[in-house]
């Protein structure tokens, strides 16, 4: 392709095991999707564009405990034409529609994610909370992370609470952003001991996990004295519709990922493209 970026069309068949593991527990990680060769090749355009475009970009010290976690930026595939090649890959797709048992996925978005040398952890939260999308199956979205370097268990890698991608909104009454308070609330329903909190360990630039618009997740600091740079791309399953009353944060993700659709509208847009198309 252009700019000598490794095309990433083909195919990667998924091992039955990690299909069973996703549906079972909620998250699952799938090695070497991309070779080291490969992700060398990406992480200059998509670090650099994460940089670019950072909502929050203030010193560590003057963020909330939230935009201490990393910084990030979405729909990268709209505004780097190079990006839409890495984001809207045949490759992650059907990984993604195999995860879910469809046929055909929808890119929700993109979002660069990129935890500071220092950087804080990342709060307890689940996804789906922010997202306007129902569906008759109970497990129809999904995210995958790739770390565009090796990390140790110990620099920010994925923290899951398995089996809450089933438990639905575990939110309760809280309905507002990621925060201190929300973080307090999820730690608190996890010392109960009713959902096992598991990692994937240490990752190679490349290993993907993917984790359930539902399951619970967060991520540790990053103590090294380097960045951690991660690409997201999230899916959800084609015919999910738009849900009948979205929340007021939900209403954020209605207007810039859906392109506004009314509530209770098929979910799939312009900026929504379907795959296997």
């Amino acid at each position: 392709m252009s700019d000598g970026l490794p095309d990433l069309e083909e195919p990667c068949a998924v091992d039955p095991a990690i299909v069973e593991e996703f549906q079972d527990k909620g998250h699952a990680v799938v090695r070497s999707l991309c070779s080291s060769s490969e992700v060398a090749r990406w992480r200059p355009v998509l670090e650099a564009a994460t940089r670019r475009g950072a909502w929050d970009s203030r010193p560590l010290a003057e963020r909330d405990t939230y935009g201490r976690a990393f910084l990030q930026a979405g729909n990268l595939w709209q505004v780097d034409p190079r990006i839409r090649a890495f984001t809207c890959s045949l490759r992650f797709a059907a990984v993604a529609a195999t995860l879910l048992g469809v046929d055909h996925v929808r890119l929700y978005h993109d979002q660069g994610l990129l935890k500071e040398s220092g950087g804080g952890r990342t709060p307890w939260h689940q996804d789906q909370q922010y997202w306007p999308l129902e569906h008759d199956r109970p497990v129809h979205s999904l995210t995958m992370w790739m770390p565009l370097v090796d990390i140790s268990d110990e620099v920010g890698s994925l923290r899951f609470a398995s089996g809450t991608h089933l438990a639905g909104d575990l939110a309760g009454d809280l309905t507002g952003p990621i925060s201190d308070e929300s973080d307090a609330k999820f730690a608190a329903l996890l010392e109960q001991g009713r959902f096992p909190v598991e990692s994937h360990g240490g990752l190679r630039a490349g290993d993907a996990s993917f984790h359930a618009g539902w399951t619970l997740h967060s991520a540790g600091e990053n103590p090294s004295d380097r960045d951690r740079p991660a690409m997201t791309v999230i899916w959800f399953a084609d015919g999910c519709r738009i849900a009948a009353e979205p929340t007021t944060h939900q209403t954020f993700d209605l207007a810039i990922w859906l392109d506004g659709a009314p509530p209770g509208s098929a979910a799939g847009g312009p900026l929504n493209p379907r795959f296997p198309a």
